[in-house]
């Protein structure tokens, strides 16, 4: 049995090797720590200038321009309905079809009217005759004049009968009221129509935009001004109109149930007042087909100086 002594002890714990010492910081992450305390100064000077620039245009810009995205396209649509009933014998356009103004759109059967224009030809023809019968006998007393005139307002009332019927032939015909392109069709032939009746409407190719600005925003603002269009389904394309003028009254007033501000508890609401704003036509060229009415907007106006119209 062997036994370990003080001066073994010693002799190993010489042997064992010796701990590495700390590594020293890199020298890149010193360097880089002191060109981080040296720019951080000049770098947050920079970032509040370019803040400072960046809010002055967004006030300059509030203060010159009005902006609202209460806003749409609108144009004239006319609502295509027949002066009489009758039963659709022709249907002869379709969905979205270009139309000219005058061109035949529907047509009525006129064979009823035929016949009421036919009877109505015949009681002329009946009083005609028999005022041309009666004027002869005033001369020799025969007749009294009041039976003259009876014949005579008789053949005025059967004319103007007559050229009714004629009218409700005529009328048997639909036309175009003016170009633009067939939409809300809801006529199919053999349908039976009644008088007024909402048959298609005719929307023209000419439109504008309507803006509701409020009535704070239209301080400075004057026919003729400048504006920048956006058009909800045309992202890529901002387009150039022209205030062209104002509404005469809010659209509340023009509202099925105006407010009346005379009864109960009073609370100022800010009123918005329509705008009419037409295109530039060189800004929509190529663009006709895809801007349509009731589309969605933002329009901006820019407020400045109008000259004065010579």
């Amino acid at each position: 049995m062997s036994t370990t002594t003080l001066e073994d002890e010693v002799a190993i714990s010489d042997k064992k090797p010796a701990r590495p010492a700390a590594a020293p910081a890199p020298v890149a992450e010193k360097k880089m720590h002191r060109l981080f305390e040296r720019y951080k100064k000049p770098a947050m000077i920079v970032a509040g200038i370019a803040a400072l620039i960046v809010a002055a245009f967004y006030a300059y810009d509030a203060y010159t321009h009005e902006e609202t995205d209460d806003a749409y396209v609108t144009g004239h649509l006319h609502n295509v309905a027949p002066r009489i009933a009758g039963e659709v014998s022709q249907v002869l356009v379709d969905d979205n079809q270009l139309v000219h103004k005058g061109d035949v759109l529907v047509e009525l059967d006129p064979a009823e009217y035929e016949a009421i224009t036919a009877a109505a030809k015949a009681n002329l023809d009946v009083a005609q005759s028999d005022l041309d019968r009666l004027k002869p006998l005033i001369a020799s007393h025969a007749v009294a004049p009041e039976d003259v005139d009876n014949a005579q307002a008789k053949v005025d009332t059967d004319l103007a009968q007559y050229e009714l019927a004629k009218l409700q032939i005529v009328y048997s015909t639909i036309t175009a009221p003016e170009t633009g392109y067939v939409g809300r069709k809801n006529v199919e032939v053999g349908n039976r129509v009644s008088a007024g009746q909402t048959l298609l409407v005719v929307v023209e190719p000419d439109v504008w935009i309507v803006g509701n600005f409020k009535e704070t925003q239209l301080a400075h603002m004057r026919r003729g001004q400048p504006v920048k269009i956006s058009i909800d389904s045309i992202p890529d394309k901002v387009f150039d109109g022209t205030v062209d003028s104002f509404s005469p009254a809010t659209g509340n007033e023009f509202a099925l149930l105006p407010a009346d501000n005379s009864t109960g508890n009073f609370t100022k609401i800010v009123q918005r007042v329509p705008v009419k704003i037409t295109f530039n036509p060189d800004s929509v060229r190529g663009y006709e087909q895809r801007i349509r009415a009731g589309e969605s907007a933002v329009v901006k106006v820019a407020l400045t100086k109008v000259p004065p119209a010579k």
